[in-house]
């Protein structure tokens, strides 16, 4: 690929970002402006430079973006001087921390907890605590801590305020305790840790300054404490950073995201270069108007103003209905007339909506339509009760510290050991200081276990070395891991679980494709090991795998799953007060502020037409209560606006078309 041809196909705006290779860049990115373009031909760039590859990094979110860009960065750089780092901000502090971590006290085959291993653990503490208060739920507990983890790292306590955060405060210590003696790290503390290291080991720290000299961050908006500060001791003394994000598309502030590091980057480095991309080239001028005109009300943000050369395009249609179910029919409506009357995939249109609890009625009424559909965010692959199991014979053959998975091992199958077995083997394990795996190992000479729960503790101790040996020569891992499965009977377990045979049968596809995934990592991978398996499906992005765009008709999504995806045709259904801004948000500046970000991101997604719904009554707590505007639909310029009745902007084959189904439906209720 000859870079400079590439260049010049650029815009100036984009070509000023990639020329600029030294000191501190920001790029202020705007939706639809080509960005992932622009940093991954500055990649290219200053590899073709002379800077050596490896001296390169670039850090995303998700590892859907990370894959992109280094496949992207390929197909420009053949041959060169190696291969450029690029990878999510987990998944490189993972690597640091396989290297480095026993500097801090930790065994270099840690294991990571996910969400529900987290859970679990503090419902574990809880217990043993005998923290009364029903009202304290593990996951608000989990929320709390996460937060103050990140927004906290200096006092390193949860901070103070009301029940909650008190009897966060409280657990804390006992939760860290807890997974240090478990030789096992959370998704915060691959960062924290990290962070913590380089403070406190400088020439660790200098170490890979040295080997990083170069550095982008994208979506630099949603960077939280913790990764502000990573990436500004990574970045050191040379500067040599470049940071590309929109202010305007800051929506995570719930999870710790702080728009104040793109808005401030000019002050904490001084020199800034900053380019503003403002072409557009995903949507039409009437969808950028009013995007433009709803987020100019914002006070903190970066002057911007969004425009295309696709031409004006449709004006944005607002259609108010009856109620719920009236908003649900008429967009099920306008879909179904919009597939049949301009031949358009299903898959090119989306329904955005707060939350995935607005989903039910745009799920009923497209069923009667027959209109196909798919759900972003449904359970996850990796939550579900026999990957979860699975998983944790996994995790404790890798580390024999993991208490947590063995405990859930040890009754998946049932075994015959019971919750008082269990707590004979734990008190054993505690008063003599040993590990709870070897305490089922000494099942025989520990008192109050009856025969068969000794047995068997002492079984699957065996049964875990035995496996362990045979996973550390890292070679047919999918063979081996079938045949774990086999020998524990697992299939004929969970199949009689389910009552229905077709429940069943998914169970044991899903068994099926986990070994197939253990199959493929190994085929995929030069060094292949059990402990790599496992950071990979510990860092698959499960956000990111539910909001995959679907291939199996309209998508309905929420407003912030929807975020780095675009669809031709959308429509943005519940426009009203409490529900976007949401009422949570309405009394401060900064949540509205938050809440018309949300807004514009979803105005953002269409590229062609946009419609946008409210009702004037909706169901609360199951009664009709009056729906009020959004005052957000004040900000859309009038001139962008075309305000739908029923009929309006039909064409009269489209009305035709319309006026059959409504007869249909008539008719069909009739019976």
């Amino acid at each position: 690929m000859d870079i400079h041809r590439e260049i010049a196909r650029l815009n100036p705006r984009q070509r000023d970002a990639v020329l600029h290779t030294d000191g501190p860049l920001l790029v202020l990115a705007g939706a639809g402006s080509g960005k992932t373009r622009v940093i991954t031909m500055r990649t290219a760039y200053l590899i073709h430079t002379g800077i050596p590859a490896g001296s390169v990094l670039a850090v995303t979110f998700t590892n859907k973006a990370a894959k992109e860009m280094k496949e992207r960065v390929k197909s420009m750089v053949r041959g060169g001087n190696g291969t450029p780092v690029i990878s999510t901000f987990h998944s490189l502090c993972l690597r640091v921390l396989r290297r480095e971590i026993e500097h801090l006290g930790y065994r270099k085959d840690f294991t990571i907890y996910d969400t529900s291993d987290q859970v679990s653990l503090l419902r574990n503490i809880l217990s043993e605590i005998k923290f009364y208060d029903k009202s304290f739920k593990a996951e608000s507990i989990l929320e709390n801590i996460s937060r103050s983890k990140n927004d906290f790292i200096q006092q390193g306590t949860c901070s103070s305020g009301g029940p909650v955060e008190e009897a966060s405060a409280y657990i804390l210590p006992r939760y860290r305790e807890a997974l240090q003696s478990m030789n096992a790290l959370d998704f915060d503390d691959l960062l924290l840790l990290t962070l913590k290291l380089f403070k406190e080991h400088p020439v660790v720290l200098e170490r890979y300054r040295e080997r990083f000299r170069y550095i982008m961050v994208d979506e630099y908006q949603d960077t939280n404490r913790v990764q502000y500060d990573f990436i500004k001791l990574l970045a050191g003394g040379r500067r040599n950073l470049c940071v590309v994000g929109d202010d305007d598309q800051s929506i995570y502030g719930w999870r710790g995201a702080d728009p104040g590091n793109i808005l401030d980057f000019g002050k904490d480095f001084p020199g800034t270069v900053t380019v503003r991309l403002e072409q557009n080239y995903r949507s039409f001028d009437h969808i950028l108007k009013a995007a433009n005109g709803v987020i100019s009300n914002n006070k903190r943000r970066m002057e911007k103003s969004l425009w295309t050369e696709k031409g004006p395009g449709p004006k944005v249609n607002i259609f108010q209905a009856v109620d719920t179910e009236d908003e649900a029919e008429w967009v099920a409506d306008r879909i179904s007339t919009i597939k049949d009357m301009k031949n358009m995939p299903c898959e090119n249109m989306a329904v955005i909506y707060r939350a995935n609890t607005f989903s039910r009625p745009f799920e009923e009424a497209l069923r009667r339509k027959r209109v196909p559909y798919s759900v972003v965010g449904g359970t996850s692959y990796f939550e579900r009760q026999e990957i979860k199991d699975l998983a944790a014979y996994l995790k404790i053959i890798a580390n024999p510290s993991d208490d947590m998975s063995l405990l859930r091992a040890a009754n998946a199958p049932k075994r015959g050991i019971g919750t008082s077995a269990l707590g004979a083997l734990s008190d054993f394990a505690r008063s003599n200081s040993m590990g709870l795996l070897d305490a089922f190992g000494k099942a025989a000479v520990i008192g109050g276990l009856g025969k068969k729960a000794a047995s068997s503790a002492e079984g699957l101790f065996k049964l875990i070395c035995r496996y362990s040996d045979m996973f550390k020569k890292g070679r047919e891992m999918g063979k081996i891991f079938g045949a774990l499965i086999e020998e524990i009977n697992y299939r004929d377990y969970i199949i009689g679980l389910y009552k229905t045979p077709d429940a069943a049968y998914r169970r044991t596809e899903n068994i099926d494709g986990f070994v197939e995934s253990i199959t493929h990592y190994e085929s995929t991978e030069e060094s292949p090991s059990l402990h790599g398996f496992l950071e990979t499906m510990a860092l698959t992005d499960l956000v990111e795998e539910k909001e995959e765009k679907g291939g199996r008709g309209v998508t309905l999504i929420s407003f912030h799953s929807s975020k780095g995806l675009e669809f031709p045709v959308v429509f943005i259904a519940g426009m009203e007060e409490d529900i976007i801004p949401h009422r949570k948000s309405s009394d401060s500046d900064e949540g509205i502020e938050e809440e018309r970000r949300l807004f514009y991101v979803g105005i953002t997604r269409a590229m062609n037409e946009l419609f946008i719904t409210y009702t004037e009554h909706r169901s609360k707590y199951g009664k009709q209560a009056p729906s009020v505007p959004s005052r957000f639909l004040k900000e859309v310029p009038e001139e962008a606006v075309n305000k739908l009745d029923r009929f309006e902007e039909l064409g009269p084959e489209e009305e035709k078309a319309y006026v059959k189904k409504l007869y249909d439906n008539f008719m069909a209720k009739l019976g």
